[in-house]
């Protein structure tokens, strides 16, 4: 059951260093317990227990993100750049919302009462019964990291129209936030009241991925694909899930699809290219960033890319210009 995942709980319960909302979704649960333990001692400064807390949490958990975020968060306030960075690095790679949350924590309410801002206020006195002007300020809140103000414009918007895609737009904030229970709780309110919205399926494939809910992310994932003519973005979605879990020719298959959509994006070749070499299929992968290179020859790293599987061939002399046009780019 989803209450009962820590890939889900744990990030839910907003129990990071620093945080204003904290909430518990799952009661006499010890992981929870140790983030409870070490938030409190930040709390009242202990920041070195709290610190051997979340050291100690990583070595006997080293599955969930959610311990290196809060290490990360609490050795960036104590100054250890190299420490909170390589934390999060790891908590990156295990989920990538957790890069947005960090980002988020470094920048929020940094913003200045910019003239599009000031615009937005007026429109809203003037409009304050309609919903529009709300979700057009909640979109401008988001694109500067204030989430909460954003999250608090659409629940007006919402008043003034039960909208399901408002619903989604929540969802999506909350997932930045790492609000993962709040944001499958909009995603649930949207579908029930219109279930072909692909982008609320699409959006919960993505929550299901991060907190490892893999069979019910494909189901949504293929609920996403049969509601939408332009199937890239879900099909894109869909291979870096197969990346994920090491399927390497699922995923080749949807970058052969999203390339026969889009034939002329490089990035798509090059992810196609990376997948083929995880096969073992390397002439494949080397054709592939033959293609990216022509679509996109000052990329540098793609010479690199090429290079290195010319090496493994035996293709010295190959690998070589390779390599030595990846310098010339690198030094330009």
């Amino acid at each position: 059951m989803k209450e009962k995942n820590p890939y889900l709980y744990l990030p839910s319960s907003q129990l990071f260093p620093y945080s204003t909302v904290q909430k518990t979704t799952v009661e006499d649960n010890y992981l929870l317990q140790i983030a409870t333990e070490a938030r409190a001692l930040i709390d009242v400064g202990d920041n070195t227990q709290a610190l051997e807390i979340y050291s100690s949490a990583i070595e006997q958990y080293p599955q969930y993100p959610f311990f290196y975020a809060c290490r990360s968060l609490l050795n960036q306030a104590l100054g250890d750049e190299e420490g909170a960075f390589y934390d999060y690095q790891v908590a990156k790679k295990s989920d990538f919302n957790y890069h947005i949350f960090l980002e988020w924590q470094e920048n929020k309410g940094s913003m200045l009462l910019a003239p599009e801002l000031e615009e937005l206020n007026r429109e809203l006195q003037q409009s304050s019964n309609q919903a529009q002007p709300y979700i057009n300020r909640a979109m401008l809140w988001v694109q500067h990291f204030d989430y909460e103000l954003a999250i608090a414009d659409y629940q007006s918007a919402l008043a003034l129209d039960d909208n399901p895609e408002i619903h989604v737009s929540m969802a999506a904030v909350y997932l930045r936030m790492l609000r993962y229970d709040s944001a499958l709780e909009q995603l649930q309110l949207a579908l029930s009241r219109n279930v072909q919205l692909h982008n609320a399926y699409l959006y919960r494939a993505k929550l299901h991925v991060a907190i490892h809910e893999n069979n019910a992310a494909l189901q949504d994932f293929e609920s996403a694909l049969k509601l939408t003519l332009d199937s890239t973005e879900v099909l894109e979605e869909r291979a870096a899930y197969y990346e994920r879990i090491e399927d390497w020719p699922s995923a080749i298959a949807d970058y052969t699809e999203v390339i026969a959509h889009n034939p002329t994006d490089f990035y798509c070749y090059v992810m196609r290219a990376d997948a083929f070499e995880h096969t073992g299929a390397w002439q494949e992968a080397i054709a592939d960033y033959d293609e990216a290179i022509r679509l996109n020859p000052h990329y540098s790293d793609l010479y690199q890319y090429r290079g290195e599987l010319k090496e493994k061939l035996g293709d010295k002399a190959g690998a070589t210009i390779d390599f030595e046009k990846y310098e010339e780019l690198e030094d330009e």
